[in-house]
Protein backbone atom coordinates (compact mmCIF):
# COMPACT_ATOMS: atom_id res chain seq x y z
CA UNK A 1 0.00 0.00 0.00
CA UNK A 2 1.52 3.65 -0.98
CA UNK A 3 2.28 5.30 2.09
CA UNK A 4 0.26 8.33 2.53
CA UNK A 5 0.81 11.59 3.93
CA UNK A 6 -1.85 12.51 7.61
CA UNK A 7 -3.53 15.41 5.89
CA UNK A 8 -6.80 14.99 8.80
CA UNK A 9 -8.92 16.75 11.06
CA UNK A 10 -10.42 15.68 14.35
CA UNK A 11 -13.63 16.02 15.47
CA UNK A 12 -15.85 14.80 18.68
CA UNK A 13 -18.18 15.93 21.47
CA UNK A 14 -16.39 18.59 24.43
CA UNK A 15 -13.91 16.40 26.83
CA UNK A 16 -13.31 13.38 24.25
CA UNK A 17 -9.73 14.16 24.32
CA UNK A 18 -9.28 15.68 20.87
CA UNK A 19 -6.40 18.09 21.60
CA UNK A 20 -4.36 15.34 23.16
CA UNK A 21 -4.68 12.88 20.22
CA UNK A 22 -3.84 15.54 18.40
CA UNK A 23 -0.64 16.39 19.69
CA UNK A 24 -0.13 12.70 20.19
CA UNK A 25 -0.64 12.17 16.35
CA UNK A 26 1.33 15.20 15.71
CA UNK A 27 4.01 13.83 16.98
CA UNK A 28 4.01 10.32 15.83
CA UNK A 29 3.03 11.57 12.32
CA UNK A 30 5.63 14.49 12.10
CA UNK A 31 3.20 16.57 10.79
CA UNK A 32 1.94 20.16 12.28
CA UNK A 33 -0.97 20.36 14.90
CA UNK A 34 -3.84 23.38 14.33
CA UNK A 35 -6.05 24.38 16.65
CA UNK A 36 -8.61 26.63 15.44
CA UNK A 37 -9.22 27.79 19.11
CA UNK A 38 -5.48 28.98 19.22
CA UNK A 39 -6.30 30.75 15.41
CA UNK A 40 -8.98 32.75 16.78
CA UNK A 41 -7.49 33.59 20.41
CA UNK A 42 -4.00 35.09 18.35
CA UNK A 43 -6.60 37.36 16.19
CA UNK A 44 -8.38 38.02 19.23
CA UNK A 45 -5.13 39.16 20.91
CA UNK A 46 -3.47 40.64 17.91
CA UNK A 47 -6.87 42.96 17.71
CA UNK A 48 -6.67 42.19 14.00
CA UNK A 49 -9.93 43.28 12.05
CA UNK A 50 -11.22 39.51 11.98
CA UNK A 51 -10.22 38.97 15.97
CA UNK A 52 -11.99 42.11 17.03
CA UNK A 53 -15.21 40.96 15.07
CA UNK A 54 -14.83 37.48 16.71
CA UNK A 55 -14.06 38.72 20.29
CA UNK A 56 -17.75 40.79 19.70
CA UNK A 57 -19.08 37.69 19.64
CA UNK A 58 -17.56 35.78 22.15
CA UNK A 59 -18.00 38.70 24.49
CA UNK A 60 -21.91 38.58 23.65
CA UNK A 61 -22.01 34.48 24.33
CA UNK A 62 -22.15 33.45 20.46
CA UNK A 63 -21.19 31.96 18.03
CA UNK A 64 -19.14 33.39 15.35
CA UNK A 65 -20.59 33.33 12.27
CA UNK A 66 -19.86 30.50 9.19
CA UNK A 67 -18.24 33.42 7.29
CA UNK A 68 -16.27 35.07 10.18
CA UNK A 69 -15.25 31.38 10.95
CA UNK A 70 -14.05 30.37 6.94
CA UNK A 71 -12.52 34.32 6.86
CA UNK A 72 -10.02 33.32 9.79
CA UNK A 73 -9.48 29.35 8.77
CA UNK A 74 -8.83 30.92 4.88
CA UNK A 75 -5.91 33.42 6.04
CA UNK A 76 -4.07 30.93 7.98
CA UNK A 77 -4.42 28.15 5.72
CA UNK A 78 -2.84 30.03 3.55
CA UNK A 79 -0.16 31.57 5.16
CA UNK A 80 1.07 28.24 6.04
CA UNK A 81 2.32 25.02 4.32
CA UNK A 82 -0.35 22.57 4.54
CA UNK A 83 1.61 20.40 1.89
CA UNK A 84 3.83 18.37 3.99
CA UNK A 85 0.66 17.00 5.96
CA UNK A 86 -1.11 18.38 8.94
CA UNK A 87 -3.78 17.61 12.01
CA UNK A 88 -6.34 20.28 11.98
CA UNK A 89 -8.53 20.60 15.53
CA UNK A 90 -11.72 22.64 16.36
CA UNK A 91 -12.34 23.13 12.47
CA UNK A 92 -15.00 22.12 10.94
CA UNK A 93 -17.79 22.41 12.81
CA UNK A 94 -20.17 21.56 10.89
CA UNK A 95 -20.94 20.33 7.39
CA UNK A 96 -21.08 23.68 5.11
CA UNK A 97 -18.01 24.35 6.87
CA UNK A 98 -16.76 21.17 5.80
CA UNK A 99 -17.29 21.50 2.67
CA UNK A 100 -15.61 25.04 2.69
CA UNK A 101 -12.42 23.33 3.73
CA UNK A 102 -12.29 20.62 1.16
CA UNK A 103 -12.05 24.04 -1.58
CA UNK A 104 -9.33 25.27 0.75
CA UNK A 105 -7.47 22.41 1.42
CA UNK A 106 -8.01 18.47 0.51
CA UNK A 107 -7.99 15.85 3.59
CA UNK A 108 -7.44 12.44 3.65
CA UNK A 109 -8.68 11.38 7.09
CA UNK A 110 -11.27 12.65 8.98
CA UNK A 111 -11.01 10.95 12.62
CA UNK A 112 -14.31 11.43 14.72
CA UNK A 113 -13.96 11.06 18.52
CA UNK A 114 -17.33 9.10 20.19
CA UNK A 115 -18.18 9.90 23.56
CA UNK A 116 -21.19 10.37 25.54
CA UNK A 117 -22.59 12.90 27.02
CA UNK A 118 -22.22 11.54 30.84
CA UNK A 119 -18.80 10.47 30.47
CA UNK A 120 -18.11 14.25 28.54
CA UNK A 121 -19.88 16.06 32.00
CA UNK A 122 -17.74 13.53 34.44
CA UNK A 123 -14.29 14.62 32.70
CA UNK A 124 -15.11 18.27 31.79
CA UNK A 125 -16.69 18.88 35.55
CA UNK A 126 -13.38 18.06 36.86
CA UNK A 127 -11.12 19.78 34.94
CA UNK A 128 -8.80 22.39 36.09
CA UNK A 129 -6.75 25.26 34.11
CA UNK A 130 -3.79 27.39 35.13
CA UNK A 131 -4.35 30.99 35.06
CA UNK A 132 -0.48 31.65 33.88
CA UNK A 133 -0.11 28.63 31.20
CA UNK A 134 -4.01 27.97 30.09
CA UNK A 135 -2.20 23.91 31.29
CA UNK A 136 -5.33 21.75 31.86
CA UNK A 137 -5.43 19.04 34.67
CA UNK A 138 -8.22 16.92 36.63
CA UNK A 139 -8.51 16.85 39.42
CA UNK A 140 -8.86 13.05 39.99
CA UNK A 141 -5.53 12.71 38.69
CA UNK A 142 -4.00 15.45 41.17
CA UNK A 143 -2.95 14.98 44.97
CA UNK A 144 -5.59 17.07 47.22
CA UNK A 145 -2.57 19.08 47.74
CA UNK A 146 -1.69 19.99 44.70
CA UNK A 147 -5.31 21.05 43.25
CA UNK A 148 -4.63 24.41 43.79
CA UNK A 149 -0.98 24.92 42.08
CA UNK A 150 0.09 24.02 38.54
CA UNK A 151 2.85 21.68 38.22
CA UNK A 152 4.12 23.31 35.06
CA UNK A 153 4.52 26.66 35.71
CA UNK A 154 3.66 27.52 39.60
CA UNK A 155 0.55 29.09 38.87
CA UNK A 156 -3.03 28.94 40.58
CA UNK A 157 -5.81 26.26 38.84
CA UNK A 158 -8.91 27.28 38.94
CA UNK A 159 -11.60 25.65 37.37
CA UNK A 160 -13.23 27.20 34.16
CA UNK A 161 -16.94 28.97 33.44
CA UNK A 162 -17.66 27.35 30.75
CA UNK A 163 -17.11 23.60 32.74
CA UNK A 164 -19.94 24.31 34.64
CA UNK A 165 -22.74 21.08 34.09
CA UNK A 166 -25.43 23.18 32.82
CA UNK A 167 -23.75 25.45 30.34
CA UNK A 168 -21.37 22.11 29.19
CA UNK A 169 -24.71 20.14 28.20
CA UNK A 170 -25.66 23.06 26.41
CA UNK A 171 -22.38 23.10 24.56
CA UNK A 172 -22.84 18.88 24.35
CA UNK A 173 -26.39 19.71 22.50
CA UNK A 174 -24.94 21.92 20.05
CA UNK A 175 -21.91 19.59 18.71
CA UNK A 176 -24.79 16.67 18.51
CA UNK A 177 -27.06 19.27 16.37
CA UNK A 178 -24.44 21.12 14.53
CA UNK A 179 -21.23 18.97 14.31
CA UNK A 180 -21.67 14.80 14.49
CA UNK A 181 -23.94 15.00 11.15
CA UNK A 182 -20.42 15.76 9.67
CA UNK A 183 -19.86 12.23 10.19
CA UNK A 184 -22.28 10.93 7.47
CA UNK A 185 -20.63 13.56 5.36
CA UNK A 186 -16.95 12.67 5.66
CA UNK A 187 -18.20 8.73 5.75
CA UNK A 188 -19.92 9.52 2.14
CA UNK A 189 -16.67 10.69 0.74
CA UNK A 190 -14.43 7.51 2.21
CA UNK A 191 -11.93 9.31 4.45
CA UNK A 192 -14.50 8.94 8.05
CA UNK A 193 -12.46 6.76 11.26
CA UNK A 194 -14.82 6.43 14.26
CA UNK A 195 -12.79 5.36 17.53
CA UNK A 196 -14.25 5.40 20.90
CA UNK A 197 -13.45 8.00 23.51
CA UNK A 198 -14.55 6.14 26.53
CA UNK A 199 -10.64 4.29 26.13
CA UNK A 200 -7.65 5.43 28.80
CA UNK A 201 -5.50 8.11 26.64
CA UNK A 202 -2.57 5.61 25.81
CA UNK A 203 -5.48 2.86 24.62
CA UNK A 204 -6.88 5.17 22.28
CA UNK A 205 -3.78 6.89 21.28
CA UNK A 206 -2.87 2.66 20.54
CA UNK A 207 -5.90 2.15 18.16
CA UNK A 208 -5.84 4.97 16.34
CA UNK A 209 -1.78 4.40 15.60
CA UNK A 210 -2.90 1.06 14.50
CA UNK A 211 -6.11 1.82 12.34
CA UNK A 212 -4.10 4.65 10.49
CA UNK A 213 -1.16 2.43 9.65
CA UNK A 214 -3.70 -0.29 8.39
CA UNK A 215 -4.83 2.81 6.48
CA UNK A 216 -1.09 3.32 4.79
CA UNK A 217 -0.46 6.22 7.19
CA UNK A 218 3.09 6.58 8.25
CA UNK A 219 5.42 8.56 9.52
CA UNK A 220 7.25 10.73 7.18
CA UNK A 221 11.21 11.20 8.19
Amino acid sequence: MRRKRFQGILFGPQGSGKSTQGKLLSQYFQVPYYSSGDMFRRDMEEQTRLGSMVSEYVGSGMLAPDELVDAIIKKYVSAEDFSHGFILDGYPRNVEQAMTLDKLQKINLAIQIKFSDEEAVKRLGGRLQCDKCRELFHETLLPKSERNKCTVCGGKLRKREDDKESIIRKRLAAYRFMTEPMARYYREIGVLLAVNGGQDIPDLFEELIRKTTRLGFHPMH
